[in-house]
């Protein structure tokens, strides 16, 4: 009875669990043959992705070198305005000890392959770059006119590369070129043995030939044809954890336990290295690289989270950097972004009261300030901003000076969409720009009606611009001693059959801001020399706007204007205000001496209201000085504004410029200029503003003898 019982036991109770425990083994089984195959898959695609992102990078790496070199001014000036061979191999072809980003570097022409200039570290020396990189080479000469670089791999007959070719300009000039840079990398062991050092990926090899049907990882070139064919060893971890566990199961079934706890304990580990590593892919994707501060995704984040919340007492600061891109432009990418980490480390220690600090990208931090007194913070910081900006930054003997320029804007209670609050403050950050720069100001309704306002006055001015419909007038100029008129200054006027009446201050702003201000300088230019044809003996001023002069085509454009109307550039003059030359004063100079060679003069207008120095007038060597009608007005009521006359007539006559006075309107004014040793005179004493029509009748008055001086 016991042996039945015992058998029974066995059969109903035993028997189920070893059968179940047999399942729970053959699952087990099945579930590590799972794990292994996925960790095996995951450190496969992990590999392969490595590898992938490794070579894009040195790519896209050569690609920006080809690119900067080829945009160097230098290298425009010894390959294209000169082919200077000693230049080359004295920079390009060096190839200093400790390895280069490329290993062959050549020069172009626009319509031969056979280079003007090569030189080779590793890969074989070819007159015909074309038969070494094959299609490839069509594929890059090819491309887009406005694609300035483009890259590829390439199967060569000495093995795989990385080739770049990039289209060789002046970028102070933004002058182009039809010959073109090439840099070629080779993908050799070493370059292999440093992804495998650098991501630990085991044995990379490459194999013999680029048409292999398979392989582990195949890479195109631009042609479409593979270039290079990899392979790697995966060390299968999977397969190694898992035949453990197998082992140890299989040796007896009470280990099935432990077995199973090993398995969870491994996949939890697994899981923990998943969450941290998703922790780390959320903290990159929401904070800058190169400050560690928080970035816009991480600001529109913050700020949703604050409206769902019904939190709506918050406001934002948005700073953007005054002369950041000189800063880049004379050191350097590299010392720009040491210059943004410091201001980002600074910005982080003023802003004690922030709810966060973020760096927008560029020269552009936003800091979230909330709760009750949010804008008043606003304002404090901005202020502290603004007075530790005051002092230049040094390093390493470089001395560097930068503003800010500071947005506010606050919720104030009302609900606002993220991209709206930002909007907001992105508008008043540009209002403090075009209220002078390193300040703050804090977002008002109306300044979107002065923005509506502007794009409106864009709208109809691309039409006057089309239609060449706008109005010049002409403000005499008197010649001092005789009173007689020698000179006439244009003036742009809306035109006055417009609905709506616009300043010439406010749509030459506006013409700025939109990006028609070329366009609208040369219709200036014609309608005043179209009318000056009839006026051969007097000299024609014209005012140039400071954005003008940035456009490297000015120049040639003045001077087709006026050479088809027949007129003598000797006879012409541009006005430019002080505040415009400051801005890119090398630049001015360069213009000034193309000008001057064509026998054009160059006047500095609104004298006194800006901060010139002698050397400044020393530096531009200025034909006429234009004293502001702001000193004319005071010389009879206040001995320094007259002083400030006296001192600018001494130093024009050393440096052998001329004087004008502006603004003239009472007879004493005249008296007092005419002794100070004014050279010109004008004002409304004399005239006011007059159409060619009027001009030309007030010459033919003077040549009848009538006098000139009225009050209009």
């Amino acid at each position: 009875m016991r042996s039945i019982n015992g058998w029974r036991f066995l059969l109903v109770i035993a028997l189920p669990i070893f059968l179940a425990s047999l399942g729970v083994l053959g699952l087990t089984f099945d579930l590590l043959d799972r794990v292994s195959s996925n960790a095996n898959l995951s450190e496969y695609k992990r590999n392969r992705d490595l590898i992938v992102q490794a070579l894009k990078l040195a790519e896209a790496d050569l690609g920006t070198l080809a690119q900067n070199n080829a945009q160097w001014d230098n290298a425009y000036a010894n390959t294209v305005t000169s082919s200077n061979a000693q230049w080359f191999n004295s920079t390009w072809a060096q190839f200093p000890a400790g390895g280069t980003p490329y290993d062959l570097v050549a020069v172009l022409g626009p319509s031969s392959p056979r280079p003007e200039h090569i030189a080779s570290r590793t890969v074989p020396m070819q007159s015909d770059v074309a038969a070494l990189l094959g299609p490839v080479f069509n594929a890059l000469a090819e491309r887009d006119a406005d694609q300035p670089v483009a890259t590829s791999f390439a199967y060569t007959a000495q093995g795989p590369v990385i080739a770049a070719m990039a289209r060789i300009a002046s970028p102070t000039g933004n002058v182009k070129s039809e010959k073109q840079l090439l840099m070629i990398r080779t993908i050799d062991a070493a370059m292999l043995a440093g992804i495998e050092k650098a991501y630990l990926v085991n044995n990379i090899w490459l194999e013999p030939e680029a048409g292999q049907p398979q392989s582990d990882l195949r890479l195109h070139d631009a042609a479409g044809t593979p270039a290079l064919v990899l392979r790697w060893d995966n060390s299968r971890i999977g397969d190694a954890m898992v035949g453990w566990a197998k082992q140890k199961a299989s040796a007896v079934l009470s280990f099935l336990i432990l077995v199973m706890t090993g398995i969870t304990v491994v996949c939890w580990r697994l899981i923990q290295n998943l969450v941290t590593n998703e922790a780390k892919a959320r903290h990159d994707a929401l904070h800058d690289p190169l400050t560690g501060m928080p970035n816009r995704a991480a600001l529109l984040e913050r700020l949703q989270n604050l409206r769902q919340a019904g939190q709506l007492d918050y406001a934002i600061a948005f700073a953007d950097l005054d002369g950041f891109k000189e800063v880049n432009d004379s050191f350097g990418h590299d010392i720009g972004d040491r210059l943004i980490r410091a201001v980002g480390a600074g910005i982080s220690l003023l802003a004690t009261s922030a709810a966060m600090c973020c760096r927008m990208g560029g020269d552009e931090f936003v800091i979230l300030f909330v709760g009750g007194n949010a804008e008043a913070s606003a304002r404090e910081f901005a202020d502290r901003m603004i007075r530790f900006l005051v002092k230049p930054f040094d390093m390493e003997g470089r001395i560097m000076a930068v503003g800010a320029s500071v947005g506010i804007t606050g919720t104030a209670g009302v609900e606002l969409e993220e991209t709206e609050i930002l909007r907001r403050a992105d508008i008043a950050m540009y209002k403090a720009k075009a209220d002078g720069r390193n300040r703050f100001c804090v977002y008002d309704e109306t300044f979107d009606t002065e923005r509506n306002e502007n794009l409106a006055i864009a709208a109809e001015l691309r039409k006057i611009i089309s239609n060449r419909t706008l109005d010049i007038v002409f403000q005499p100029v008197m010649d001092a001693r005789t009173l007689r008129m020698t000179g006439v200054e244009a003036l742009a006027r809306w035109p006055v059959n417009s609905a709506r009446k616009i300043t010439p201050d406010r749509f030459i702003g506006v013409a700025e801001t939109a990006g028609l201000i070329d366009d609208l300088g040369e219709l200036i230019l014609h309608k005043a020399c179209a009318a000056a044809r009839d006026w051969p003996d007097i000299k024609l001023a014209v005012n140039v706007s400071a954005v003008q002069l940035n456009n490297p085509r000015f120049v040639d454009r003045a001077l087709t204007v006026i050479e088809a109307h027949r007129i003598d550039p000797r006879r012409v003059e541009l006005e430019l205000t002080e505040t415009s030359l400051v801005r890119d004063a090398d630049r001015a100079k360069a213009v000034f001496k193309q000008l001057r060679l064509a026998g054009i003069r160059i006047a500095l207008d609104d004298f006194g209201t800006g901060f010139s120095s002698i050397g400044y007038l020393r530096t531009f060597q200025f034909d006429r000085i234009k004293i502001d009608k702001s000193i004319v007005s005071k010389v009879l009521s206040n001995p320094a504004e007259l002083a400030i006359v006296q001192g600018t007539l001494l130093v024009a006559r050393g440096l052998s410029a001329e004087v004008t006075a502006e603004g003239v309107e009472r007879e004493e004014e005249v008296a007092v200029l005419r002794l100070a040793g004014c050279t010109g005179l004008q004002g409304f004493f004399f005239h006011k503003p007059l159409t060619a029509q009027q001009v030309t009748a007030e010459l033919a008055k003077a040549q009848q003898g009538h006098s000139l001086r009225g009050v209009a």
